[in-house]
């Protein structure tokens, strides 16, 4: 595990040590666990259009080629 410090606002750590203290769990494990979580959100995020999943709205027309899709994505 990495050490790393970090500064917060009082108030954000006064709330974060108070829950911590309800939910009998150490601040900085409040902390991992919300890192864990950010970061998860933001996994791939850079990723390609082409990974993701298709839209529950029903099956296209017609299929598009990769040219027609990056042509209606890029306004051609």
């Amino acid at each position: 595990m990495k050490l790393i410090s970090l500064h917060v606002d009082e108030e954000s750590y006064r709330k974060l040590k108070s829950l911590g203290e309800h939910m009998g769990r150490p601040v900085a494990e409040l902390i991992r666990e919300a890192i864990v979580g950010y970061t998860a959100d933001h996994r791939g995020a850079s990723g390609s259009l082409f990974d993701l999943e298709p839209h529950p709205s029903g099956a296209l027309r017609a299929p598009w080629t990769r040219a027609e899709f990056l042509d209606e994505m890029l306004y051609r």
